[in-house]
């Protein structure tokens, strides 16, 4: 690769960027204006080019109250030694090889190729395919694909409160580069957003935030689980997992479950919680409280029967269990939410 842009010594908030440094990895990728189709209208800018497509959908106050509002979307193929990027977005959009900072957040998902990315939280690192950038709003940041590879990119901008709410519990600035390896699920998620957002209609913002939180979730679960993906412990714990479900009824404890799997009880442990975020015994506890409250509100049997179906040794455990967990006696609960006990009144 050639010798890359750096962050250090960035200016302040704000400042206009354009690709073209001669000192930087970028000296010879200026940025293509010559799009096949470019329409602004009410200041809804949109372009269109084959291979390469950007919008900037509209949205008002009202929008915005819903929580999150989508401020950009498109995609692009940059060919090996091609001029990036190449499409011509608004000066606030732009890179210098100082980078940029936005004002909104951004998933920047790479199917194809490779790159290189860097922003103040986040050292220089490379980028593969597979790999969505989140892009976090007052975060000055610098990324570009190796000219040798190119890459394909897909990429949303959204803000609102919302989204500041699972940031901060969800994702990490820190850690911006999600790996979730190039899943058609994600890519077709993508496309929805970007059809969606391609109706100017009242309404539209709307089901683009749905969308787009959906994406958020989709994203965030497919990144948590990557690192289990191909390793043959993740069919160790879901045959935990399976095992626990079928033996709810029996007193089948975790340390069984690891000598049937003929694995150590410790190392089943940590891999278990890794893998699903719970404990072994939480997980099995909830199991257990699930069951039962189908239990007490759709079936007649009675309160000890209840109690042997989920596992317990006595009613007194499992009243206890349950008011521990619920807040409310198991009979209280089938009086305020049984089936049977409303279609008698």
């Amino acid at each position: 690769m050639p010798k890359r842009a750096s962050l250090n010594g960035l200016g302040g908030h704000g400042e206009a960027f354009s690709v073209k440094n001669s000192n930087s990895g970028l000296e010879e990728w200026g940025i293509i204006t010559n799009f096949a189709n470019e329409n602004e209208i009410d200041g809804i800018r949109e372009m269109n080019t084959k291979g390469n497509y950007l919008k900037y959908p509209a949205y008002t106050a009202q929008d915005e109250r819903w929580g999150l509002v989508c401020t950009t979307v498109g995609y692009q193929q940059v060919d090996p030694h091609a001029p990036y990027p190449v499409a011509d977005h608004p000066t606030d959009y732009n890179f210098t090889n100082n980078g940029r900072v936005l004002d909104e957040y951004q998933l920047v998902y790479i199917t194809e190729g490779e790159g290189v990315f860097q922003s103040e939280s986040c050292p220089e690192q490379q980028i593969e395919a597979g790999t969505i950038l989140m892009i976090f709003p007052g975060e000055r940041h610098l990324y570009y694909p190796n000219p040798e590879t190119g890459w394909s990119e897909m990429w949303i901008g959204f803000r609102g409160d919302q989204m500041k709410r699972m940031a901060e519990e969800f994702f990490d600035r820190k850690e911006p580069l999600l790996k979730v390896g190039v899943r058609e699920s994600i890519v077709e998620l993508y496309n929805k957003v970007i059809e969606f957002s391609k109706e100017d209609m009242r309404g539209a913002q709307q089901v683009v935030s749905g969308a787009i939180t959906y994406l958020l979730g989709r994203i965030y679960y497919e990144q948590v689980n990557y690192p289990f993906r191909g390793n043959k412990n993740s069919d160790k714990i879901n045959q935990a997992q399976m095992m626990l479900r079928e033996h709810i009824s029996s007193r089948l404890s975790p340390a069984d479950i690891a000598v049937e799997l003929n694995m150590s009880y410790s190392l089943l442990r940590s891999l278990f919680k890794s893998f699903t975020g719970v404990s072994m015994s939480t997980y099995q506890q909830q199991l257990k409280l699930n069951l039962a409250k189908e239990l007490l509100t759709t079936s007649s049997k009675n309160i000890s029967e209840i109690a042997y179906e989920t596992g317990f040794e006595s009613v007194s455990r499992f009243c206890c269990f349950f008011k521990q967990h619920m807040n409310i006696t198991a009979t209280d609960f089938r009086l305020k939410n049984g089936v049977l006990h409303k279609k008698s009144r």
